[in-house]
């Protein structure tokens, strides 16, 4: 028989409800199971809250570590950004520096060409008296040549460090070539070369000193990588609406790949005799006029500087 029950099937009273009627006890037994109940529906509520607030701590602290995140990341662009405005403060100084150093060794430069053209006009004069010693004549036209070249560097720096203020103007691209061409013709007939200015006939927007410039310092860098009876061409393209190229090509050694990013370095040549100066003026001279500038080889030999880019004139 289960505990707490009466044989008969009721409910086993305790020994101190005994004295108790039935209908009391009855009463009793009903008012503790609705007390129960009432017990049991305000404890499911609690859980409930429980879990509420659980739920509410959690996200809390979801949003809490996210916001102590953001706090880091944001001192750390803080520090960064403070860092890179004393850089740019820093580099601005130097900027400025450089560009006063850059002024007084240009006007150092210039003022040097005056004195080295003196010294190579007496040479010349010393080279061709009509009693000159042979030995004399050879040393006179040594000095020349030695001055010359330092003549040839100087001025390459100068218009190295010449800030560029481009003026357009309509420039026909192979009148401009066919110029250039003679004023080196010296030159080329001095190596027997055959020089070709074709393609287009186009005439688009640039200024006209630093074109001519360009396509001399080109055309210069072509004669004296090409050998002898060697082949050169400029040739001026189309190469979509209201833009051209300009290219220089050449038959000669070519460069290496390895050099070809660097060859517009200044004071980065290889040939012996240059001064490393004139593929970077023509750089500076590319971009002035917001153009691009790449060295390709020639197949099967030789090298293309390929001018991009170019605005048509309408």
């Amino acid at each position: 028989m289960p505990r707490g029950e009466h044989p008969r099937g009721g409910i086993r009273r305790p020994p101190w409800l005994r004295d108790m009627s039935e209908a009391d006890f009855k009463n009793l037994i009903a008012t503790h199971e609705l007390h129960g109940l009432v017990l049991a529906m305000s404890t499911e509520n609690f859980r409930a809250v429980c879990r509420s607030d659980s739920w509410l701590r959690v996200i809390i602290c979801f949003f809490a570590g996210i916001s102590a995140l953001g706090v880091g990341l944001a001192w750390r662009n803080l520090a960064e950004t403070a860092e890179l405005q004393i850089r740019l403060v820093r580099a601005s100084e130097l900027n400025s520096h450089l560009k006063e150093m850059n002024l007084a060794a240009a006007g150092l430069a210039h003022e040097t060409r005056n004195p080295l053209n003196i010294i190579r006009g007496q040479a010349q004069i010393l080279a061709r008296l009509p009693d000159a010693a042979p030995d004399i004549r050879e040393k006179s036209k040594t000095i020349v040549d030695e001055t010359d070249k330092v003549t040839a560097q100087l001025t390459e720096f100068i218009n190295y460090s010449r800030p560029r203020e481009v003026r357009r103007a309509k420039i026909a691209l192979t009148t401009a070539g066919q110029e250039v061409v003679r004023t080196l013709s010296f030159d080329v007939a001095e190596k027997r070369l055959q020089v070709n200015v074709g393609g287009d006939p186009l005439t688009v927007e640039a200024d006209e000193q630093l074109i001519r410039q360009i396509l001399f310092n080109l055309l210069l860098n072509a004669i004296q990588a090409a050998d002898p009876g060697g082949h050169i061409e400029i040739i001026a393209r189309r190469a979509g609406p209201g833009e051209a190229t300009l290219e220089v090509r050449d038959d000669g050694p070519g460069i290496p790949a390895k050099d070809r990013e660097e060859i517009f370095k200044p004071y980065f040549t290889t040939n012996q005799k240059g001064t490393g100066l004139g593929l970077a003026v023509v750089q500076q001279n590319v971009h002035a006029h917001g153009w691009e500038i790449v060295c390709l080889g020639n197949e099967p030999r030789g090298a293309i500087f390929r001018i991009t880019h170019l605005k048509i004139a309408a």
